[in-house]
């Protein structure tokens, strides 16, 4: 992972800072306070649309977004904290939390010295990011910064991140997987703006069929949610985030598209190579290879190589192909999918073809399994049919996947769900041999999980061949010559692991890596030159570099969102309204992004935001 590029993610993504934007938000030096505009509400100080704290009429919605949108106002952050009864001699302290980031803490830094002048004093602290995932967790924070890429492209998705009853992190019942806000009934917000939020989010879910009116009641309640999420300031949108690939001309490289290059597969991105038989990479560090223990991107890159999935999106597009499977059909209540695997797929090494009784057992350990650290994908997601115990432990073998014939599976789920398909294409749900580890009851394994997730096997495009953990290792995998699918173009992956951005850059200037990002400290907007657009990813050519070489290159918005979120039991309204006001997304793109992003105005992306990107605008807008 690097540093303006790639993620850390499980179910959250953390800006870091390097290659290509898959990464941070960074910081800026303000440019002044901008002019004092008026606060965006009736005559009385409330916003429209809301009767604000205490009133007699129900939220509604908004008709735009409403905090001084492109500019930095300090003015009416000011305004509105004076108005909540702060001043000089009553100051707001506001412990800030972030990744461990140079860019997100120039911008938080930013964003202090604005808010100095509206009686808020905001202490930084940082974390890695598993210690961020724990604090905020356990509520120990005011304020943070966290990001999500989309796990399928739908509104659902992101709007389940503020759903109140998703957001209780010390809650009783099953973990959530909404953002950390802790919107309880005795939150810092409205009553009425958090029972409408409750009840546009079940609106989209209980309307999951595929006909016209359930997705237009689904996408009216999505638009309703973002203007209740803009009414609370629960959670701040920044940006979204545009991935960039870079190549030398020996390279026939197909980039991938807006779901993102850990969801691409090397056999169909490379299409060619000039002079050598293998691919040249850099990769970040990383600490299993199995896919129910892959949590960053860095591994989740490698396990599509090595792995399959019964689905697959296309090179990283959002669209879902059939990849181990050879047909499907779909219960009339949305609720059991029964699968038809191909015959005469091969696992790598001497254990033979995939069988349903391989994918049951691979599913029941992404369920079932103490090592599993992506159970938040069939359990939350998915939400697969199972029991538990009273501790909420889930009981061996109770998973809702059943082996019908040699080739055939059934997955149940506890409740309709209509994006079953494309989740299923994430590399959790990959298949291995049935019985190799031993970590679900009924199997002894043929080796430890130790073993297995150190080298693994699969039955994808690649397979393993060796593995030199930490900074300065390497990871190495070879074609597999009975792959099933499309046959790669190339012998193998030499992946380079180099956890410093700097060197990282050197390493490709030098031409060790024949494609790469390039960190925000080194990259050059000037040095663009785009060419073409196709399918949405725009492609040109970048240089010269310092080694006087022009490279090829490519960007795409993927589909994500990175944002600053309170816990809403600590951070009071005007508190939150006035980092609304001072956060100026465009200033913050260009000045500290170079342009590797776009603002971001909801938490939906424009990609599968109701109507697109021209919908998304004009919402924000009020056109």
């Amino acid at each position: 992972m690097s540093e303006d590029s790639d993620f850390d993610r499980r179910k959250f993504l953390q800006a870091t800072g390097a290659a290509a934007l898959t990464a941070s938000v960074a910081g800026c030096t303000d440019g002044g306070e901008g002019s004092p505009t008026d606060s965006p509400s009736g005559g009385d100080g409330t916003p429209t649309g809301t009767d604000g704290q205490g009133g007699d009429e129900e939220f509604t919605g908004l008709d735009s977004y409403p905090y001084s949108p492109g500019e930095t106002d300090v003015e009416s952050a000011r305004q509105v904290m004076e108005e909540a009864g702060y001043g000089p001699d009553n100051r707001f302290e506001l412990d800030w939390l972030q990744y461990t980031s140079p860019a997100w803490k120039e911008m938080a830094n930013t964003i202090r010295s604005r808010l100095e002048s509206a009686y808020i004093d905001m202490s930084i602290a940082e974390a890695d990011f598993s210690g961020l995932l724990s604090r905020t967790e356990k509520g120990d924070m005011q304020a943070f910064t966290l990001g999500w890429i989309a796990d399928y492209p739908a509104p659902q998705n992101f709007l389940q991140l503020v759903d109140p009853e998703n957001t209780i992190y010390d809650g009783e019942g099953p973990a959530p997987n909404g953002a950390r806000l802790f919107w309880t009934e005795d939150s810092e917000t409205e009553t009425d703006v958090r029972n409408f939020m409750t009840e546009q989010f079940d609106q989209i879910q209980n309307n999951p069929q595929q006909s016209e009116e359930a997705q237009q009641a689904r996408d009216e309640a999505a638009v309703k949610m973002e203007e209740g999420l803009w009414e609370s300031a629960a959670l701040l949108p920044m940006y979204h985030q545009v991935s960039q690939s870079f190549w030398y001309d020996r390279l026939d490289y197909s980039p991938p598209g807006g779901m993102g290059g850990s969801r691409s597969k090397e056999n169909i991105s490379v299409q060619g190579l000039e002079g050598k038989d293998r691919l040249d990479k850099i990769s970040a560090t990383f600490s299993a290879l199995d896919p129910i223990a892959s949590g960053n991107t860095a591994s989740g890159g490698k396990v599509m190589n090595l792995f399959d999935a019964p689905m697959n999106y296309h090179n990283g597009t959002t669209e879902v192909r059939n990849l181990l499977v050879d047909d499907y059909s779909v219960s009339d209540d949305l609720t059991e999918y029964e699968f038809t695997l191909k015959e005469g797929i091969q696992f790598h090494g001497d254990y033979g073809e995939v069988t349903a009784d391989d994918m049951v057992y691979s599913i029941r350990r992404l369920v079932e399994s103490s090592n599993s650290t992506n159970t938040y994908f069939p359990n939350s997601v998915l939400n697969i049919e199972r029991e538990t115990d009273d501790d909420g432990n889930v009981v061996p073998g109770s998973t809702g996947v059943e082996a019908t014939g040699d080739y055939t599976f059934t997955v149940t789920l506890q409740n309709s769900f209509p994006f079953a398909l494309s989740v299923l294409a994430y590399s959790a749900f990959s298949v291995v041999p049935e019985g190799i580890v031993g970590d679900i009851e009924g199997y002894e394994g043929d080796m430890s999980w130790e073993e297995f997730s150190t080298n693994p096997v699969g039955c994808g495009p690649f397979q393993f061949a060796n593995w030199e953990s930490g900074n300065g290792g390497e990871f190495n995998a070879d074609k597999f010559d009975d792959y099933h699918g499309q046959e790669a173009a190339i012998e193998g992956i030499d992946a380079a692991i180099i956890t410093d951005t700097t060197a990282s850059y050197n390493y490709f200037l030098n031409e060790n890596a024949d494609v790469s990002g390039i960190p925000t400290s080194k990259y050059d907007p000037g040095k663009v030159s785009i060419e073409e657009t196709v399918d949405g990813i725009d492609r040109g050519t970048y240089g010269p570099m310092e080694n006087d070489k022009t490279v090829n290159m490519a960007q795409s918005a993927t589909i994500n969102t990175y944002y600053v979120a309170f816990n809403m039991q600590e951070v009071p309204k005007p508190v939150r309204e006035a980092m609304a006001y001072v956060v100026n997304r465009p200033q913050f793109v260009q000045s500290v992004f170079k342009g590797r992003g776009a603002p971001a105005y909801h938490l939906t992306p424009t990609q599968v935001f109701p109507g697109g990107a021209s919908a998304y605008e004009s919402h924000w807008q009020g056109e």
